[in-house]
This record gives C-alpha cells, sequence and structure tokens, in this order.
C-alpha cells in the first residue's frame, strides 16, 4: 500500500503546482514589425502586424534615420489580429532607415522591435561652401524642426489610397476584420470598403500618375492589377441572391434593391461588376443597382460601356439612359 499513496501525493503536488500558470490573465496589444520590402531608391513598403488581444486597438509605424524614427505614419483602428502596411515615398536615396510598428489601447501600448531597411542609389553629398559662414553677431534660437508624416500613396496593383468624406466607412482588409476607416489611407488591393452608410474617395496609381472616383451607399471589393492600363475594378460585394431563381417573373424588378452603389469619376480608369454585367466608365457619373431582375447601370452624366456577360454584347449607355442585364 506504500506506493499507491506516494503516487497520489505526487499527482496533487503536480496539480497544485500548476494551478497558477493556468489563469489567464488580460494583457495590452501585440504589435510584431516585420521586414520592410519594395524597397527603391526613394520608397519602401513598411511591414507588421497587430493583436488587439481583445480591444480596439490603434497601430502605426514609427521611422526615421535613427532609433529616435522621428516620424509616424497614419494610424488605423483594429479589432482582431492582422497583418498592418504603409508605403513611403520622398525618401533619400543610398540611407538606412530605421521603423517598428506601435499599437495602443484601453489596457497599454506596446512596440515592436526595431528593423531597418537600406535605399537603393547613392546618398547625395551637400557641397562644402566656398567661404565659411560668418557666426551670427547675436546668439539666437535655432527654428524647431517640425516633423509631419508622410502621405499615403497608391501602388499599381499593390495598395489604392481611400478617403471618408462622409459618415460611416468600414474597410475589410485581406485576411482581416472590418475596421472603421477615420482618416485617408492606403489599403491593400482585394480589400472591401463598406459605404453603405458613408462616401469616400478612391485614389489609385496608373504608372507615374493618379486617378480618383467617388463612392458611396454600397459595399465592393477593390482590384488591379501591377501591370497594364491601371484600370481599377470595382467588385460588388454583399446582399442575398439565394432566393433568386431564373423562372421568376418580371415583378421581382419592383422589388427594393439588394444592392447598390453610387460612383462619379472624372476621366479616370474605373469599371464596375455587377453579378450580370460589367460597367466601364469614360469620365461620367452613375449608378449599379441589382435585384434578382439583373444588373442595371444608370448613367446620370457622360457616358458608360456596359458588357452583357449573359448576352455576350456591348452597349454605350449616355447620360438618361439605363441598361438592364438581365
Amino acid at each position: 500500500m506504500t506506493k499507491p499513496i506516494r503516487l497520489i501525493a505526487i499527482a496533487v503536488l503536480t496539480i497544485s503546482c500548476m494551478g497558477p500558470t493556468a489563469v489567464a490573465q488580460a494583457s495590452g496589444p501585440a504589435a510584431d514589425t516585420d521586414d520592410a520590402t519594395l524597397v527603391t531608391d526613394t520608397t519602401a513598403r513598411l511591414n507588421g502586424e497587430v493583436d488587439p488581444n481583445g480591444d480596439t486597438t490603434t497601430a502605426w509605424f514609427e521611422y526615421g534615420t535613427t532609433t529616435s524614427y522621428g516620424s509616424s505614419s497614419g494610424s488605423l483602428p483594429f479589432s482582431m489580429r492582422a497583418p498592418v502596411f504603409h508605403v513611403l515615398r520622398n525618401l533619400t536615396p543610398g540611407t538606412v532607415y530605421h521603423f517598428r510598428l506601435r499599437a495602443v489601447n484601453v489596457r497599454g501600448s506596446a512596440a515592436g522591435t526595431d528593423h531597418t531597411f537600406t535605399t537603393t542609389g547613392t546618398a547625395p553629398v551637400a557641397p562644402a561652401p566656398a567661404v565659411p559662414a560668418p557666426a551670427p553677431a547675436l546668439p539666437g534660437t535655432p527654428a524647431p524642426t517640425v516633423l509631419t508624416p508622410a502621405t499615403p500613396e497608391p501602388v499599381q496593383g499593390e495598395s489604392v489610397v481611400v478617403a471618408p468624406t462622409r459618415g460611416t466607412v468600414l474597410v475589410k482588409a485581406p485576411g482581416g476584420g472590418f475596421v472603421p476607416l477615420t482618416a485617408g489611407d492606403s489599403i491593400p488591393v482585394g480589400s472591401v470598403v463598406d459605404t453603405r452608410a458613408g462616401a469616400i474617395t478612391l485614389t489609385s496609381s496608373v504608372g507615374s500618375t493618379t486617378q480618383t472616383g467617388s463612392f458611396r451607399g454600397g459595399m465592393f471589393e477593390v482590384r488591379q492589377t501591377p501591370s497594364g492600363d491601371g484600370m481599377t475594378d470595382i467588385v460588388l460585394r454583399g446582399g442575398d441572391f439565394s432566393g433568386c431563381k431564373r423562372a421568376r417573373s418580371a415583378a421581382a424588378g419592383k422589388k427594393a434593391p439588394t444592392r447598390r452603389l453610387w460612383s462619379t469619376d472624372s476621366g479616370g480608369r474605373f469599371r464596375t461588376h455587377g453579378r450580370n454585367s460589367v460597367a466601364t466608365v469614360r469620365g461620367t457619373a452613375w449608378v449599379t443597382t441589382e435585384t434578382c431582375a439583373g444588373t442595371r447601370t444608370t448613367v446620370t452624366q457622360g457616358a458608360v460601356s456596359v458588357r452583357d456577360l449573359h448576352r455576350r454584347k456591348t452597349v454605350l449607355v449616355r447620360a438618361g439612359g439605363s441598361y438592364l442585364a438581365r
């Protein structure tokens, strides 16, 4: 009987020792800094990942030529673990930059480890003055250095810049969840933007230039290829079409629309994708409405080229007209 008694005593002692470590403790956010990518002589993409640990968290990048950083990117809120990135522009060639991801919520703050990257090219050399500058006659106070966060810029096939103009706008990056868009910032291609309660401007890159369109009242995914003419595809999302049947009568078109998106553009390369048609704009204002009856494109200004996916034909719709692709 001695051995069983000893075994029971050991088991009780082990459970007692493990008890304190099994208690979950609430903690603040986590911020992980990843290596920079797409580094050129004047640009770089900063990468990281944020984990809010259960509380809405604001995250941003700090960067500069020393570990004092001095500059920061625009911040975005996060409600779940998600990747974070920001594209820097107008950097100095041949220069070492430091950066890290920071995150803050009601439980505390976190800073990722310091990472560095070196821009390509040769650093500019300031010419030596021909004559030494004379010392000031009177001591003066040096002007303060003002650090301004870099303005986000789009990268063709990589990211677009969206800025809310009114109401509440939500954004979901690939692999993440919906978070409020409180200020203009770059988001990766493949993100879903919800403007059903707000409106945005969307700027995408076309080679060395940019194009801007306005969108409101709907949910859509942003797509763009890294090469080619820079066409930006706006693919409608949301809505439940599971109840639609091919044999449904024409009266189905009288029902409230399942989804709708208002769009305006000024000479850019945008096209909207519905279930039954694709509309390519020519500097215009148009509305895409989808019901069980089909996809209707209504033009209020300019002209839109509508490709009917089922009938395999293209129709030019001018201001005041509309086309229904059944």
